[in-house]
């Protein structure tokens, strides 16, 4: 119970910091059509909350899009990845026949990625869920092949002398072996959809968080931009630390936990 609550003390501590850090450089600053501080843009916040914005749509509506293609997108770039993962560690040909082309995507700079996907397939789902796929898949793809072969083949072949069902060899030795490349795999590839989803509607692709920060941008108010960047932060945060997060400690619940 201590650790959590020093655990908890030092998440809300270094917030605090960063808060009057932030606050500080305001202050310096002098100039909040530059940079506001976080009282202002806390109150913007609250604002956007409670008023219909630009085009009459609500900061609710924005927000539901944007996770609507956060969510759709991992899903798709998560299975796919771990489809293509598995397949290399269990299939030479499929390894020897992927193996030159996932590096080449794993070097492409995701900025780059994103503007080819929105040149080629337009300002829609379709253009933000091709450049998803492009970054995130591969990473998937290598985790995922490199669990499949670090898996213990004795275990396998033992099951299957006992002749354990396909079932069972899933759930009792795939899956215990997998698991801690699968939520490597998780965590990454959803911190970088989002951050992919938000450049995507910031290049131009219809409504959503990132389609409002670049409108505020253009018209230079400075605090609508600071809220809208806060407010996808800290949905982002809930998200990572408030559900992920605990996901996870329930998947390892039957790990012990050693303190150095």
């Amino acid at each position: 119970m201590e650790s959590r609550a020093q655990l908890v003390g030092l998440r809300v501590g270094s917030i605090l910091v960063l808060l009057f850090t932030w606050w500080v450089a305001g202050i310096l600053m002098d100039d909040p059509e530059v940079l506001p501080g976080p009282v202002l843009t806390g109150t913007t916040i609250m604002t956007n909350l409670v008023t219909l914005g630009p085009e009459g749509h609500s900061a609710y509506f924005h927000i539901g899009i944007t996770l609507g293609r956060i969510f759709s997108t991992f899903a798709v770039a998560m299975l796919v990845g771990i489809g293509i993962g598995l397949s290399m560690g269990l299939r030479k040909v499929i390894e020897h026949s992927l193996m030159a082309l996932i590096p080449l995507l794993l070097t492409m700079p995701t900025i780059l990625m994103v503007f080819l996907a929105v040149l080629w397939f337009g300002f829609n789902e379709v253009g933000s869920l091709v450049a998803v796929l492009g970054v995130v898949t591969p990473f998937v793809a290598v985790v995922m092949f490199e669990g499949a072969k670090a898996m213990d083949k004795s275990l396998i072949d033992m099951a299957k002398t006992y002749k354990a069902g396909r079932g069972m060899l899933i759930r009792k030795v795939y899956l215990p072996q997998l698991m801690p490349y699968i939520f490597s795999a998780f965590r990454f590839a959803f911190g970088m959809t989002w951050k992919i989803v938000a450049l995507a509607e910031t290049f131009g692709i219809k409504f959503g968080i990132g389609y409002m920060f670049f409108f505020w941008f253009e018209q230079f108010v400075m605090e609508q931009v600071m809220a809208w960047i806060i407010t996808f932060v800290i949905l982002m945060l809930i998200l990572e630390h408030g559900v992920f997060a605990r996901l996870e400690s329930k998947a390892f619940a039957w790990r012990p936990v050693y303190s150095l």
